[in-house]
């Protein structure tokens, strides 16, 4: 087992779709020889303050994190903040605003899934207000109601049962079905503008996106690209490798761990790779000025 590991992409139980608490999470972490972690759940920061708090008492060095989901050109990007102050209002007041249009958006959603012919009520839903909601909201809220229904069976006993949520958003919340929660994500230009100064910006899980945008999100506000990642293979993690050195962007590495019913198969520290020195020191710099910030 590597030692020393750095993953920067962990999912906690404060994200819809995430699956252990924070406490559990630095258990693993220790246990599997990983030496720095940042929590980054969709759209939420309610695990940074025990995140702090317990990578001090296990020996861990810690960053604050987050995962914003955003849009641009009609499509998904998921942008990772690091390094900010969890109390700062601007930060909380745009993901209030944000995951609020967002959860409002759910009734219409829950309508389109009831004239698909499913049995679902708004009282179905969990975790209200909780992060922004996931494959594991709808499926969850759908299979009480609807549990012998034969389109979910290849997710509740059949062949993709083994990562159901994941297999159920891409089936239904990526197709026109979801289309209405996605139109309340913010915009990825925008929130780069508004927090570029206020964390550290890495794309993540960029996959195979081309060089022209990359560099165009850099001169708004990019600081580095997820290049180690478990939604890519060594062939295309060289090839973000490239890239990044290329554009002079940062090189992060994260697990993208929600759990083993989220992603079976993915625990906390599997990378492949580490982040590079340039940005472990930019996320240094930015932490230690909040906390500077925070003690005058």
């Amino acid at each position: 087992m590597k030692k020393d590991i750095v993953d920067l992409h962990i999912h906690t139980a404060y994200s819809s779709d995430g699956r252990h608490t924070p406490a559990e999470i630095m258990v693993m972490a220790a246990a599997r020889g990983v030496k720095t972690l940042a929590f980054a759940d969709h759209m939420a920061v309610d695990a940074v303050a025990e995140g702090l708090e317990l990578s001090a008492a296990a020996g861990l060095e810690f960053f604050a994190g987050l995962e914003f989901s955003t849009m641009h050109a009609a499509t998904e990007y998921h942008l990772l903040a690091y390094g900010f102050d969890p109390q700062d209002h601007v930060l909380l007041d745009f993901l209030s605003h944000h995951c609020g249009r967002v959860w409002e958006q759910t009734a219409v959603t829950l309508q389109r899934f009831r004239d698909k012919g499913f049995d679902v009520e708004i009282e179905d839903v969990d975790g209200w207000g909780c992060s922004i909601p996931s494959g594991v909201t709808f499926l969850e809220a759908l299979r009480r109601r609807n549990a012998d229904d034969p389109r979910l069976q290849p997710y509740l006993s059949g062949a993709k049962a083994d990562a159901p949520y994941l297999s159920f958003y891409i089936d239904y919340l990526r197709t026109d079905l979801g289309v209405g929660l996605r139109r309340y994500l913010p915009d990825l230009v925008q929130t780069l503008h508004l927090f570029r100064d206020r964390s550290v910006l890495v794309l993540a899980h960029p996959g195979r996106i081309e060089r022209s945008l990359l560099a165009g999100l850099k001169a708004e506000g990019l600081a580095g690209i997820e290049v180690f990642s478990t939604y890519h293979d060594e062939p295309l993690e060289a090839m973000l490798l490239d890239l990044a050195q290329d554009l002079d962007l940062a090189v992060s590495a994260g697990s993208d761990f929600h759990g083993q019913l989220i992603k079976p198969g993915i625990a906390v520290g599997d990378v492949r790779g580490a982040p590079s020195q340039s940005l472990l020191g930019m996320l240094r710099e930015s932490s230690g000025a909040r906390n500077r910030e925070a003690e005058a």
